[in-house]
């Protein structure tokens, strides 16, 4: 199979897409339980794709120009992330500043989760532990707070940035009356009515396609010089799984216990 260029137009059906992410997440299930969870959402999926027929997207593969362009008009909506390095930063920057008992076990339990990517690659019992830490940091309402809800932004702008560029057409998307919704195109971007006929996980779900679309190939990673991740973080200590980082009392005024969980 040729790899695919700029040139090309990739159709694409969100809920086929889900099914086959959920059917890949099955057969590395490790556990009775997983595996009964996963089978039962496939079938739920399959039951709502047989149910109706599925809308396919036609999405443009983006070159090099188009990238620029899309981030240009993306940076100018003020949407930012710096990259999760950064977010980690800025999470031991206030567990630090606010100084607690545990202090060297929760940066462990960070510098552990950074290690093997994000909090959702990480074990459940690890992943808890960090959850409660970036929860007491959410609630301080310092640097991590602020970078945090620079992602937040930045994952709802961005799919809709990139439909604008990159959504070419549709079939099978359907107006409130049940007639084929219009498709149009202005100036090289599909128009905000157009995308006004798609509920807002649609359009994530889209738009986050897209995204992936823009991302080099293993083939092009592997020629990049991409720097290791450092052998030097720590890792999760034993003792780190026995008790939750707590703030010592006194030492903030800020309430972390009103935050919404990570």
């Amino acid at each position: 199979m040729l790899p695919i260029s700029s040139k090309d137009i990739v159709p694409f059906t969100p809920r086929l897409d889900f099914l086959a992410t959920l059917r890949d997440l099955l057969s590395k299930a490790e556990s009775d339980k997983a595996r009964a969870d996963f089978q039962a959402m496939i079938d739920a999926v399959q039951a709502e794709i047989d149910a109706a027929p599925q809308p396919v997207y036609r999405l443009a593969v983006p070159s090099h120009l188009q990238r620029a362009a899309f981030r240009r008009d993306l940076l100018a909506t003020g949407a930012t992330y710096a990259g999760d390095k950064a977010l980690y930063a800025a999470l031991r920057a206030d567990i630090e500043a606010i100084s607690p008992d545990n202090l060297a076990e929760a940066l462990e339990i960070i510098d552990a989760v950074e290690a093997v990517g994000k909090p959702a690659d990480a074990d459940p019992e690890l992943r808890d532990r960090y959850t409660e830490i970036a929860r007491i940091a959410r609630g301080l309402g310092g640097r991590y707070a602020g970078v945090e809800g620079d992602f937040e932004y930045y994952l709802s702008v961005a799919p809709f940035i990139a439909c604008r560029h990159f959504l070419m057409g549709w079939e099978g998307v359907k107006e409130a009356a049940g007639t084929d919704a219009p498709f149009i195109r202005r100036g090289n971007l599909t128009t905000d009515e157009t995308l006004g006929h798609l509920d807002e996980n649609e359009i994530r779900a889209v738009g986050f396609k897209i995204l992936n679309l823009m991302q080099p190939t293993k083939a092009a990673e592997k020629n990049s010089a991409s720097p290791s991740r450092s052998a030097s973080s720590r890792t999760l200590s034993p003792t780190a799984k026995k008790k939750r980082p707590t703030a010592r009392r006194g030492t903030s005024s800020a309430s972390a216990t009103s935050a919404t969980p990570a």
